[in-house]
């Protein structure tokens, strides 16, 4: 940051005070976290190395569901539903 113009570290400072966008919906947060889970239904699925994208996907539906405000155990659900692993305690 040091190598930084002055007017560069303050537009910088500014983009973090006043960030793009807008505020989103409930409705809006619960389609992305729906597409989020059929992403990670199709990467299960998929063959080939997909490691680091199941878990940038799975981290995503994480927060997503945080979000929502639903409850650790039910994200958990969501996400296991969509998977290829067989559920906990069906065997």
């Amino acid at each position: 940051m040091k190598d930084m113009p002055a007017n560069a570290i303050r537009d910088a400072v500014e983009s973090y005070r006043r960030p793009p966008g807008k505020m989103r919906s409930q409705q809006e947060i619960l389609a992305r976290y729906n597409q989020a889970l059929m992403s990670y239904r199709e990467l299960c699925f998929s063959s080939g190395d997909v490691h680091q994208q199941k878990l940038s996907t799975y981290a995503e539906i994480k927060v997503l569901g945080w979000v929502l405000g639903k409850p650790e155990k039910d994200i958990i659900k969501d996400v296991s539903e969509n998977s290829n692993r067989m559920p906990f305690g069906t065997f």
